[in-house]
């Protein structure tokens, strides 16, 4: 196995990193997957006769192809290749059903699909179709292990795009961010700017493909700095646990739901005891009981807030002040600006929330619309309108209360939700907790909580509302109480407001409401 030199490789290339390293340390492990290993010689060599594959079917620069989202080498693997011929990424969430990739792939509209053999069964006919299994009838086989010439070209600029990435739609249908190369690296710059991580640390991921976490998050940090990825198939906390245990990992992310998950398990606190260094929160404001359970038990943690569109984080909050600020995400990195705008765009002073927004190399410049058109994602000035809520503090913390469009307007008061669940979420018997708006004749909208209980317990309104007394005003303290089996929640645990709106306005789901006497 011979594996190139790329000393002049431009830096701001999606995987250059990865080709550097295994110029200079062929040795050095790259990734784990279960039992699997890969040095970054070979992690390079899978990804050179993978994209020797890609080229012998005749895909070239600029083409967009549907790429599963499983948790798997392969996927890796070709997501690489793509970068290296210059054509795009399209991850696709593997819990996507048929009808719904379908009508991605419409606006997309791809040259080519790779994935599983269970992606392609869900995905349409005809084009061209790429298989990791054999015995696909209508797919030719990319194996990362083909007895190929392997390419050696990089056909990508750093203004190309790289991904074009769909947001998890949690208030909505998902819209296509399309992030550069160069905005993948800036992601990158910012996140190492604010995190302790070098080619010592073992980074697990356990999100899928298609989650920021894994194409400008910590996975492409470890591979920038030389350290190593384990990959997980899918979040599980025994999974988790196991795999900080047996493959020593020192960093991690999870979103506040992977991690409440994680805290349910009567292993969870066994981790304080490995060699994890620190935990990365992200994916929503974070939950301060959550925060301060992990902090009790010895577990560092690092709040942050980023979005699809700025290539992942933008702000990451110090491991010391998790104990003081336990709800901050942190103050912004280097190479971002971050502005708390009125509604008449200028800024607001410390204290007073306002939309969040963002500018900065590492921010999306243009959305994919379902129709196939282009749209700015920025103002003329360059600012990212984020349509998240929050303030920042005069140290520059910036704390965020959830998305605008999920204000609660009640009597003429804002109730922002992830206030109200925050609260609802120290109760021992709340499993998970959402709290929504609904339509009221009298005060225009009135706060419902949705709880989720734990095996066994039960709630009545009236215990809620004398929880919440003392640590809410008034208003922002739930009329009705609607409990379920389960929240719709995306496949990083994103929860999907809209979704739950509706099917609370015309129930499809077992629900038991309590009305407020």
């Amino acid at each position: 196995m011979s594996t190139p030199a790329h000393a002049s490789l431009d830096e701001r290339l999606l995987g250059s990193q990865i080709a550097r390293t295994a110029g200079s340390a062929t040795q050095r492990r790259a990734l784990t997957f279960g039992d699997e290993h890969w040095s970054y010689g070979e992690f390079d060599q899978a990804i050179r006769v993978t994209a020797a594959g890609l080229a012998a079917a005749q895909l070239n620069r600029g083409d967009r192809v549907l790429l599963a989202g499983t948790a798997r080498p392969e996927a890796l693997f070709t997501l690489f290749a793509l970068a290296r011929l210059g054509a795009v990424a399209v991850p696709v969430q593997p819990s996507l059903t048929e009808r719904e990739i379908g009508a991605l792939s419409a606006t997309v509209a791809p040259v080519a699909t790779v994935g599983d053999a269970n992606f392609l069964r869900r995905t349409p006919a005809g084009g061209l179709r790429l298989s990791w299994d054999t015995d696909v009838p209508d797919a030719k086989t990319l194996r990362p292990d083909a007895d190929v010439r392997p390419f050696d070209g990089w056909h990508s600029a750093p203004e190309d795009p790289a991904i074009l990435a769909f947001t998890s739609g949690t208030s909505g249908r998902p819209k296509g961010v399309i992030l550069a190369h160069e905005n993948l690296f800036w992601g990158t710059r910012n996140a190492l700017q604010r995190l302790d991580i070098d080619q010592d640390d073992r980074v697990l991921v356990s999100t899928p493909l298609a989650h920021t976490a894994v194409f400008s998050g910590l996975a492409q940090h470890a591979w920038t700095t030389g350290g190593s990825v384990v990959l997980a198939p899918r979040f599980d906390p025994d999974l988790f646990i196991d795999a900080v245990h047996e493959h020593r990992v020192t960093t991690a992310f999870a979103v506040a739901a992977m991690l409440g998950r994680l805290v349910r398990s009567p292993r969870w606190t066994t981790i304080s005891d490995s060699a994890l260094r620190w935990l990365l929160v992200g994916g929503g404001p974070p939950v301060k009981s959550l925060t301060l359970s992990l902090a009790r038990a010895g577990i560092t943690v690092i709040n942050s807030y980023g979005l699809t569109e700025a290539s992942g984080g933008v702000t990451y909050a110090r491991p010391d002040e998790v104990a003081h600020h336990p709800l901050s995400a942190g103050r912004p990195a280097a190479h971002v600006e971050l502005r708390i705008a009125n509604a008449d765009g200028a800024p607001t002073p410390p204290g007073v929330t306002g939309e969040i927004w963002l500018r900065g190399p590492s921010v999306a410049r243009e959305y994919l619309l379902p129709d196939g058109a282009h749209t700015p994602a920025v103002d003329q000035d360059g600012w990212l309108h984020t349509g998240d809520r929050g303030l920042q503090d005069l140290e520059g913390r910036l704390f965020v209360s959830g998305r605008i469009a999920d204000t609660i307007v009640t009597g003429g008061e804002n109730v922002d939700p992830s206030e109200v669940e925050d609260a609802l979420s120290a109760m021992a018997e709340v499993r998970d907790v959402a709290v929504i708006g609904l339509p009221d004749p009298v005060w225009g909208e009135t706060v419902a909580a949705v709880l989720v209980l734990e095996p066994g317990a039960s709630v009545r309104l009236e215990d809620l509302r004398t929880h919440l007394r003392p640590r809410l005003a008034r208003h922002k303290i739930p009329r009705r109480l609607i409990l379920v089996d389960a929240l719709p929640r995306t496949p990083t645990g994103k929860l999907q407001r809209h979704a739950l709106i509706s099917a609370v306005r015309d129930p499809p789901i077992d629900a038991k409401d309590a009305e407020n006497p």
